[in-house]
């Protein structure tokens, strides 16, 4: 099963490319760039629910033999580390009760050596629903986002719970809590900094006035800000000093002070555009279907255009790019390959 949102992982060696499927073995596919090899992990999920049924609701499915565990969502692999961390949900199908924990893997031994208990999804819940959401990694530690919308019908309520764990070896613990009106969106960490950045998806037409939100870890102070709408693009300076954000459905970009959010510098740019982020310092990339619009950080400018004809031929949708900050862009087109695929380039600034 291919991922929307592919990663650099293993020490930048190896890109995410997504999981299985719910209904086979439990597993993560990898793509290593050096050797170009897609990789296979499998993921030894049956032998820690054998181990901890008493954690867990529901029961093993006669028929298919399946367990009540599937993964929710992939967070981190490292095998310099020799850990792996990801989101599992457990359902009662009987009882209609989710239960979601974070699973940490021990690699050098293949064992599930962490499991913590993140939220729960009760019956008379039945119009709530939980997202998990990969930040990024300090040299100390790694981030991830937890969020529950306990009615996805209220678009009034500041009724989402979002949850910020921090994994330190094999140790997991909540950073930081606080609710929102809608989930949280495309979380960025700037390492150096220790400062994340989280975005709301609205879409101009709905006129919702959307928030940011910074957080810097470790201090529990959490600062708002107005974003424009359909946030595709974010990412940080090289210090961390600035933060832009570009809108996909009016094209508009923001560069925020980080120290002082009122103070904003806007211009026009371009729509449909899924991914912003430096491949080298001095050059900001919007990443649009149209092509590889690079600009000028200080002064909004653009310097050159790349189009994305240079790379494909037929029609492109480059959603599920990323960046590796001031290294590398995967550039990626979900239209082009005709196996099911999405087509994948790796490219550098030079």
């Amino acid at each position: 099963m291919e991922e929307n949102s592919p990663s650099f992982e293993n020490d930048n060696k190896w890109i995410y490319l997504g999981k299985t499927a719910n209904f086979d073995e439990a597993g993560f596919y990898f793509y290593d760039l050096k050797t170009k090899e897609r990789i296979y992990k499998a993921v030894p999920l049956n032998e820690a629910f054998s181990k901890n049924t008493t954690l867990f609701v529901g029961n093993i499915n006669p028929k298919t033999n399946r367990i009540p565990l599937v993964v929710h969502k992939f967070l981190f692999y490292s095998e310099s580390q020799g850990r792996a961390g990801f989101v599992v949900e457990n359902e009662d199908n009987t009882r209609k009760i989710k239960k979601y924990f974070y699973f940490g893997w021990n690699l050098q031994n293949n064992q599930i050596e962490t499991i913590q208990f993140l939220a729960e999804i009760l019956p008379e819940s039945k119009n709530a629903y939980a997202q998990s959401f990969q930040i990024g990694s300090t040299s100390e530690a790694y981030y991830f986002l937890f969020s529950i919308d306990g009615d996805l019908k209220d678009k009034v309520s500041e009724d989402v719970q979002n949850l910020l764990f921090k994994v330190t070896g094999s140790n997991v613990e909540k950073e930081f809590e606080y609710n929102s009106i809608y989930y949280p969106y495309n979380p960025t960490l700037h390492p150096e900094s220790k400062t994340i950045a989280i975005v709301a998806y609205t879409e101009n037409y709905q006129q919702l006035n959307p928030k940011g939100f910074l957080y810097k870890l470790g201090t529990q102070n959490l600062e708002s800000f107005s974003i424009p709408s359909v946030p595709y693009g974010i990412c940080f300076s090289k210090d961390g000093g600035f933060l832009f954000i570009a809108s996909a459905d009016t094209g508009e970009m923001r560069r925020y002070n980080v120290s002082n959010l009122s103070q904003v510098t806007k211009a026009k740019w371009g729509t449909h555009g899924h991914r912003l982020g430096f491949w080298k310092e001095g050059e900001l990339v919007w990443v649009r279907n149209s092509g590889l619009h690079v600009y000028d950080p200080v002064s909004l400018k653009q310097k050159k255009v790349i189009p994305t004809k240079k790379f494909y031929k037929n029609h492109v949708n480059v959603s599920g790019s990323e960046f590796l900050p001031f290294q590398t862009l995967l550039l990626r087109n979900i239209l082009e390959d005709v196996k099911g695929g999405a087509a994948v380039k790796i490219l550098t600034a030079d």
